[in-house]
């Protein structure tokens, strides 16, 4: 049978390592754009940093779904020592695993989303502020899909 506690360590390896690459690819690409927008006019700088927040929020809700999955850790090894008890201790570490791939590859996806909407709009607000409300829209739907992926992967975590 499998080791159940290596599919749990992975599923919080694969949150928090895909969650921080996610935000740091998000950061990485939207930074150059805020920082050329505010050098063209420095005013937009408030209104252009929201990109650069959402994409760190990234490696908050990793975390969050790594340390709620390690704190189920403990159940899982006293499980997977019973035999009465090992297809549970196995069933919530797949959970567990589960959780880690959804909000890594949902973080993943937003990072490189919010980065490439959120210079976008950065540019877009140097050139004309009033566009501000419309060319923010992208960015936050971009953050949207981390936010799906979190819930998932917290139903997932909690039922494990």
């Amino acid at each position: 049978m499998s080791d159940p506690i290596l599919f749990a360590g992975l599923g919080v390896g694969l949150s928090i390592s895909l969650a921080a690459i996610g935000a740091g690819l998000g950061i990485g690409i939207t930074g150059p754009g805020v920082a050329g927008a505010t050098t063209e006019k420095p005013e937009v700088f408030a209104r252009s940093f929201i990109a650069v927040v959402l994409a760190e929020a990234l490696a908050i809700y990793g975390l969050v779904v790594a340390l709620l999955a390690v704190f189920k850790l403990p159940t899982i090894v006293t499980n997977a020592a019973n035999p009465l008890t090992e297809a549970t201790a196995v069933n919530s570490a797949f959970r567990i695993f589960a959780a880690g791939i959804a909000m890594g590859g949902g973080a993943l996806g937003a990072g490189f989303g919010i980065g490439t909407t959120g210079s976008a709009m950065a540019s877009a607000t140097a050139e004309k502020s009033e566009l501000y409300s419309r060319v923010v829209i992208p960015v936050i739907l971009s953050e949207a899909l981390a936010i799906y992926s979190l819930i998932i992967a917290l139903l997932l975590v909690l039922q494990a």
